[in-house]
């Protein structure tokens, strides 16, 4: 690659100046870089709303007509969440590379990428730590009552128990079962054995010995959701996922299970969940995801005492945000050095 142009594309959830930290090594290869923000002056929840809605509809009916008028010449587009759409890969002749500096591509037209022989890079496990971390804490907390007893302290009640059958068993003595073994799963079941309950995970894309190596056993759905004292998602949703927790898995669950969903609120049926802990046939929740975001006034989730939930905040740290431009400027700088990048989807 010999031109020397990169643009990157920032937006509200990682702004340019963030993705310049890590992508300024690419100077030291005499690579001009300019900067853009798309949709920069909306505010988080908008933005997210956005940026959901890309991930069903792809990045092609969105308006990229200020990435359209910046690609110019550039050979490298580096973006996080802004559209990469075949008007932008039409409009940027010498584009060589683009870079979507996540994990997953919805707002890339990979097939647009492909017909003008255009790279196509992510960064899978970009925000990984970041959502292990708050998956098993979020669990940790619910299965505590750590919520519970801050809120009712702090309002002056001093709500203590001694009658063990309304106490929580010790975290050695649970199963957690984990629900998709990719990274973040990796991760979860990790941080979960340091504390020593028994791990089991549930994963039909994953060889039982990639399992194994992680501390955890392979079993059936089936029999995770019957054996767990903790169910946690870690799947990205797709036609295949999509409500697969609803009526019969929730049957399937102990009646003092919790479930743990910080990946994607599709993944759950939520009437079928709300029923669940309506009817108590199961313990609990703790939710950072959810089918509608922001929850609308008088959702039924937000009346309910056996559910702890958060505003889909799990995979926001600092590093989760420099993660990103770092991995794929990891693959850049290799394409520069003749190398083949290692995230390369096209």
């Amino acid at each position: 690659m010999v031109e020397t142009r990169c643009l990157l594309c920032g937006d509200p959830q990682q702004p340019s100046e963030y993705m310049h930290e890590s992508a300024s090594a690419l100077e030291e290869y005499g690579v001009e870089i300019d900067r853009m923000e798309w949709n920069g002056d909306l505010d988080a929840a908008a933005f997210r709303d956005v940026t959901m809605d890309m991930e069903q509809r792809g990045p092609n009916d969105y308006d990229a007509s200020g990435i359209v008028d910046n690609v110019g010449d550039a050979t490298m587009l580096v973006v996080h969440k802004a559209p990469v759409s075949r008007a932008v890969l039409e409009a940027g002749e010498n584009l060589e590379v683009v870079a979507a500096a996540r994990g997953g591509v919805e707002n890339v037209d990979l097939e647009a990428a492909d017909d003008h022989g255009v790279t196509v890079l992510h960064a899978p496990g970009r925000n990984a730590n970041a959502v292990s971390d708050y998956a098993v804490s979020f669990g940790l907390a619910a299965h505590r009552r750590i919520p519970e007893f801050v809120e009712t302290t702090g309002s002056g009640e001093w709500n203590l128990e001694f009658d063990p059958s309304g106490l929580p068993r010790d975290v050695e003595h649970l199963t957690v079962g984990v629900v998709g073994f990719g990274n973040i799963g990796r991760k979860v079941a990790t941080r979960w054995n340091g504390f020593g309950p028994e791990v089991v995970a549930y994963d039909p894309y994953v060889d039982d010995d990639v399992i194994h190596d992680q501390g955890a056993r392979s079993v059936s759905l089936e029999e995770l959701l019957e054996e767990s004292d903790v169910v946690t998602l870690h799947v990205r949703l797709t036609e295949e996922t999509s409500h697969m927790m609803g009526t019969p898995e929730f049957d399937r669950m102990d009646e003092d299970a919790l479930l743990v969903n910080t990946a994607r609120g599709g993944l759950v049926d939520t009437d079928a969940l709300v029923d669940a802990l309506q009817s108590e046939s199961i313990g609990g929740a703790a939710l950072d995801v959810f089918e509608q975001e922001p929850l609308p006034e008088g959702h039924p989730l937000l009346s309910l005492s056996n559910v702890r939930l958060s505003p889909h905040t799990a995979g926001s740290t600092r590093d989760a945000v420099l993660n990103g431009s770092r991995i794929v400027t990891e693959d850049l700088i290799a394409i520069l050095d003749d190398d083949e990048p290692e995230n390369r989807v096209v």
